[in-house]
């Protein structure tokens, strides 16, 4: 053979030879390619950047299991509480429970056990409970005046001539609110009475379609069961003769017929309860701990170290909670910003602070850059 041909042939060889190895490399990129996608995939749904720990992705826990394997180590600011179900909840002026989540900050009540979901009754889960960190604004629990009832003063006040009252939840302005917000609807003009300017006044329609939840918050939360039991007000604080402390308002709310004659509503966003704004204070009085003290005192000198270390205060506005005065027809429990319990008439405009329960199949992700804090909240992923 000629020295050509076989010059010939080395060249087919050396062909042949880079055409396999080009195959390898493409091939190699092309899984490490999906493999990249895919962990990022995982964790697109929360974040533009995910957590890394020396160059390795943190993986995700469940996020249930997770905040049950962090009590122990966080004494000054998550226990569990003394109901029946024992749940797990953050409590202290600020604890480090912040999540991302429809991107804005959220936080995290804590893990509450047996909550049924909405569709799959009696399933009794553990799932994560979620507060928007902030309001959604100032609401009526109720819609207070139709349109034709009002009355133009002529000085930038106007009266209205026939009001209405209602504390059922289902029918309530907050429920539709708070729908309209998950469905990225518009909410239209409500009515209201203005505390501390004296006046009635009518307001404009709430258009959610650019800032209510998006699809990857929906897809992390799912409808479950809420409580409605209401509560039978009097001055003392008393419920059947019983000191009304964190204890008691969880178990009124959770068996005591309001004046809707519900105890239970199924939906996607709620409020929180008087017992979760109870037992979010670390408060120590005189020795004790503010949840042995009446939640209708946490306004007194005496017992300011219970409102100064609960972090779901409000000291600018009062905030509405989803449970009715039972032995009052319009009245609803709200959170003064003074940080007592009280119940007042649902025409007053009042901050809302939509709650949801996430889906127990939710994890979390948790490191050095998403540590719980306001600057580094957690991550949720599916």
């Amino acid at each position: 053979m000629s020295r050509l041909h076989r010059f010939d042939y080395r060249i087919k060889d050396n062909r042949k030879r880079n055409t396999l190895l080009v195959s390898i490399c493409l091939l190699t990129l092309i899984v490490i390619g999906i493999k990249l996608y895919n962990s990022y995939a995982k964790f697109e749904v929360v974040s533009d950047s995910y957590e890394m720990i020396n160059g390795k992705v943190v993986e995700p826990v469940n996020a249930v299991e997770y905040l049950t394997s962090i009590v122990e180590d966080n004494p000054d600011t998550m226990f569990i509480d003394d109901t029946p179900d024992e749940n797990i909840r953050y409590m202290g002026a600020n604890p480090n429970n912040y999540v991302k989540f429809n991107n804005e900050l959220w936080r995290i009540i804590g893990v509450m056990n047996n909550i049924d979901g909405g569709e799959v009754s009696g399933d009794g889960a553990s799932r994560v409970k979620l507060i928007r960190a902030e309001s959604l604004g100032n609401f009526p629990f109720y819609d207070s005046c139709a349109d034709e009832n009002w009355t133009d003063n002529g000085d930038g006040t106007y009266t209205c001539s026939s009001r209405r009252y209602n504390n059922n939840w289902p029918n309530s302005t907050i429920n539709e609110v708070l729908t309209n917000y998950y469905n990225n609807g518009t909410h239209a003009a409500y009515h209201g009475y203005a505390t501390g300017q004296g006046r009635d006044y009518p307001t404009s329609a709430i258009d959610f379609t650019t800032n209510g939840l998006n699809n990857i918050s929906k897809n992390l939360i799912e409808s479950a069961t809420y409580y409605l039991g209401g509560y039978t007000w009097n001055n003392n604080g008393s419920f059947d003769g019983t000191t009304m402390i964190n204890s008691k308002w969880y178990e009124a709310e959770r068996t005591n017929v309001g004046n809707n004659n519900l105890i239970t509503w199924s939906g996607n966003l709620g409020l929180m309860y008087p017992s979760d704004y109870g037992y979010a204070s670390s408060g120590i009085v005189s020795g004790n701990s503010c949840r042995t003290i009446a939640l209708r005192n946490w306004d007194s000198s005496t017992n300011e170290p219970c409102r100064n270390s609960d972090w779901l205060l409000d000291s600018s506005w009062h905030q509405w909670t989803m449970t009715s005065a039972a032995n009052y027809t319009t009245n609803i429990i709200y959170i003064n910003t003074l940080g007592h319990i009280y119940d007042t008439s649902s025409y007053y405009l009042f901050d809302i602070r939509p709650v949801a329960y996430l889906k127990s199949t939710v994890k979390i992700v948790a490191g050095p850059n998403s540590n719980g804090s306001a600057n580094k909240p957690y991550k949720l992923t599916i």
